[in-house]
């Protein structure tokens, strides 16, 4: 079925080449039957007889390329289309549904994995919020010491009281001159009489008394928290006013210190004032011998079995 499929594809060429072929056969007999013309005796002997060379040519040429031309026509012709097979339609109907099972096993699993995490985050957010509560209470029992310990700078309403040494030009030669000085001590009983009274907060010339503060004399030079101070010396006390007032005017309060302001011009001075400003203590703190009396193995703060 394709070869004659071919032969009649190529018939028409073949026809061609044929009648091109028949006409020069005929043209070649013709030239030997007729009589030889006049001007042919003038032809040189290399051409006379000899057939048309172009029209031969083009013959050849013409055939030539009219079997090449049906050749790549029947080739084509015979050559098969692929197609491509539509999957029937229960293959369709196969695939569709296992694409379905996949993305509905994907979506299940991606739910799974949500869900895990959404219990993950509540989890840390709870252990988050319990310690966010626990450093809130140790923050606030933290300051709490802080300001027990004298770290934290305060204001607020109190008293503040000056002591100097006296005022006078010249000293008697049958007077001891340390009975015009402020000394240590006076300085030491004025502290603990503010204490007594309810005091919150002391400083001294801007040197916060705490608990390891020292008071001391050397030579005449008063020390606080290993700190020269020099006269006058400023006591500020935050505190009620009326009451931190009122122990130092009391008639047996200071009673050394009162006649030295009366018999050798010692100053002493105390008012009363609506805020006042205590620095925090800056001196260094060290702990020398000092050791827990219970182990801290265990603390009210720590985390207990099964919490």
């Amino acid at each position: 079925m394709k070869l004659a499929y071919s032969h009649r594809w190529l018939a028409p060429f073949c026809a061609v080449g044929h009648s091109v072929l028949d006409r020069w056969a005929q043209d070649r007999r013709g030239a030997h039957l007729s009589p030889v013309p006049a001007h042919a005796a003038q032809l040189p002997p290399s051409r006379a007889g000899r057939p048309d060379r172009h029209a031969l040519l083009g013959a050849t040429v013409l055939v030539i390329g009219g079997l090449g031309l049906g050749l790549l026509l029947a080739a084509q012709f015979q050559t098969p289309v692929p197609r491509l097979s539509a999957p029937a339609p229960d293959s369709r109907r196969d695939i569709a549904t296992t694409t379905i099972r996949q993305l509905e096993a994907e979506q299940a699993e991606l739910k799974k994995t949500i869900g895990e995490l959404r219990v993950h985050i509540a989890s840390t957010q709870q252990q988050m919020t319990a310690q966010r509560g626990s450093l809130g209470e140790l923050s606030a029992q933290l300051h709490q010491q802080r300001l027990l310990a004298g770290m934290i700078g305060l204001r607020g309403p109190g008293l503040r009281i000056v002591l100097d040494d006296s005022a006078a030009k010249t000293v008697p030669a049958s007077d001891d001159p340390s009975l015009y000085l402020v000394h240590e001590y006076q300085l030491r009983d004025a502290v603990n009489l503010l204490w007594r009274a309810g005091a919150e907060a002391i400083a001294i010339n801007d040197e916060r008394v705490v608990n390891s503060t020292s008071i001391y004399c050397v030579g005449s030079t008063i020390l606080i928290n290993d700190t020269r101070l020099s006269p006058p010396y400023e006591i500020i006390a935050i505190g009620d006013p009326a009451a931190l007032e009122g122990v130092l005017a009391a008639p047996d309060a200071l009673k050394t210190l009162k006649a030295r302001v009366k018999a050798y011009g010692v100053q002493f001075t105390h008012s009363r004032a609506p805020e006042v400003v205590i620095p925090a203590y800056r001196g260094s703190v060290t702990i020398r011998h000092t050791t827990l009396a219970v182990p801290a193995a265990r603390s009210e703060l720590a985390p207990r079995a099964g919490d």
